[in-house]
Order: C-alpha cells, then structure tokens, then sequence
C-alpha cells in the first residue's frame, strides 16, 4: 500500500512504500495516522486511491484527510501553516533540502484555500505536481 512518504517529503503522503527505507515502527506510526485521519474525517478510501495515482479530487473530506495526516506528523500546525523546522528535519539527505523548503514556501504562497483544510490540501497538491511527475528530480540533490 502506497502511504510512506510523508516521512521523506511533505508533498507525498501517497509515496511508494517498497522504494523508501523505514524502520517498522515509522510505518506503523504512519499507518496508524492514516487510519486515524480516515475514521476522523470519514474522507472516502476511493478519493485516497486516486490522489495516490495523482488525481486530487476537490472533496473537503479529502483537503481534511491530508490536513489531519500532516497535523498528526507534525508537519503543519492547526491552522494549517507549515512548519518548516519539522519538514526540513524528516527531509532524506539525498534531497536538496533548501531547493524542497522552497518549494513549500512557494506553494504556500501561491495557494490560498478557503479554510485551514483547503490550504493544507493546496500546498500539499501544488508540492505533488512539481515533484512527482519529475520523480521528484526538482529537489533532489545534484552534483
């Protein structure tokens, strides 16, 4: 099941488990948040399955989901802003981690939601589509 990378990037809850390197007890904790997320904001396990294939669809159940599951990790606050310290802190060493926090900056910036959910939701699907596509060559570290 596709839900580990949030550990490594704030920009893919739906990461591929098999290409990351966590220890149990981080997949657990993920697992947990997840499911925890999932009965807090009866979000729809479907909608899960198409943001994992890149397609978000505008639910606020879903902007909720991503904002409970972030809040959980620690990696925005209750309403909704990022904190970057903790971000910056998960990112893997392979990444260039100025060029990611810059990337969630610029997301935030350039995309306001309505409520704390929708913001979340926003800065999280602006993160997706300028890294994933790429596989995630935008903030990989070079030279």
């Amino acid at each position: 099941m596709k839900v580990y990378a949030v550990l490594v990037v704030i920009g893919a809850i739906f990461g591929d488990c098999c290409s990351q390197k966590y220890t149990e007890q981080e997949k657990a904790v993920v697992i947990k948040n997840r499911d925890e997320c999932i009965v807090e904001t009866k979000v729809n396990p479907a909608l899960l399955e198409k943001a994992d294939k890149g397609l978000f669809v505008d639910d606020p159940k879903l902007h909720c989901f991503i904002k409970c599951f972030y809040q959980k990790t620690g990696f925005v606050t209750e309403s909704g802003e990022p904190i970057l310290s903790n971000i910056r802190n998960r990112l893997p060493a392979s990444m260039d981690k100025d060029r990611a926090i810059e990337l969630v900056k610029k997301c935030q910036q350039s995309r306001k939601g309505r409520n704390p959910c929708e913001n979340v939701y926003l800065i999280h699907k602006c993160y997706y589509e300028n890294t994933v596509p790429d596989d995630g060559q935008a903030t990989k570290k070079t030279g």
